[in-house]
């Protein structure tokens, strides 16, 4: 057994930048994209019309129709900003997903993640593996009774001191998982997401690498956590405008 390192930090001061700065060259970096769902729900027939059939019957499966909005914009949205990289037509795009049910682009090595909530999708697109997750204050949410199941007690003290806080440790949970393909499972507890140097067995995250988890707020009611492998230093973010 194996110990790894999760860098966890909370980004203050992160500037979304406009989509005609960003060249589409990835590197050695992580570019992070969020996307308004209000400002986008006037052209859903024009983003039904890149999404495969089998899309569009998944998005006509959801009851209410700002959970259609919301799909439909989500999976839109990834076609229309991975093209930019790929320089494939937007609904051309061949998605799969692995034996661990984790999603890849068709013969390509880029690596993306995408996560929403009522107000945003976040994307995270990198050259190697990368998990994201967002999460919208909601202060109705009946947290504590789920505190024991799924963090540690120094986390619930944290929690305890704002509420904010257990939304914010969510987001970083949920996307170390994603990046390494685990799932949330019976481990969630023990998965780190305290702010600084943390460290952990590799059994708990199934994983061999060390990983850096960046944070930060998408507005003033949600929290954004991108996971990437510990090399990648780059972080950079755009608003995404279509």
């Amino acid at each position: 057994m194996a110990q790894i390192e999760v860098e966890i930090n909370f980004l203050e001061d992160n500037e979304w930048q406009v989509a005609s700065q960003c060249n589409f060259n990835i590197d050695e970096g992580v570019d992070i994209w969020r996307i308004n769902i209000a400002n986008q729900s006037a052209d859903i027939d024009k983003y039904l019309a890149i999404l495969q059939p089998e899309e569009i019957a998944r998005a006509n499966r959801y009851m209410q129709q700002k959970d259609r909005v919301r799909f439909i914009v989500s999976r839109a949205g990834l076609r229309l900003i991975l093209t930019r990289y790929l320089h494939q037509n937007a609904s051309e795009i061949i998605f799969k997903a692995n034996a661990n049910k984790k999603p890849y682009i068709e013969g390509s090595s880029l690596k993306y993640n995408v996560s929403h909530t009522t107000d945003w999708v976040l994307i995270a697109i990198a050259n190697s593996d990368v998990g994201v997750d967002t999460e919208k204050i909601d202060p109705s949410f009946d947290f504590p009774s789920i505190l024991p199941d799924y963090f540690s007690p120094a986390e619930t003290v944290f929690i305890s001191h704002s509420p904010e806080n257990f939304f914010l440790l969510w987001t970083r949970k949920e996307a170390l998982t994603k990046a390494t393909s685990q799932g949330l499972d019976e481990n969630l507890k023990q998965i780190p997401s305290l702010g600084g140097p943390q460290f952990t067995d590799n059994s708990i995250l199934l994983t061999d690498k060390n990983w850096i988890v960046n944070s930060f707020k998408l507005d003033s009611l949600n929290f954004g956590s991108v996971v990437v492998e510990q090399h990648i230093k780059k972080s950079r973010f755009f608003n995404a405008d279509f």
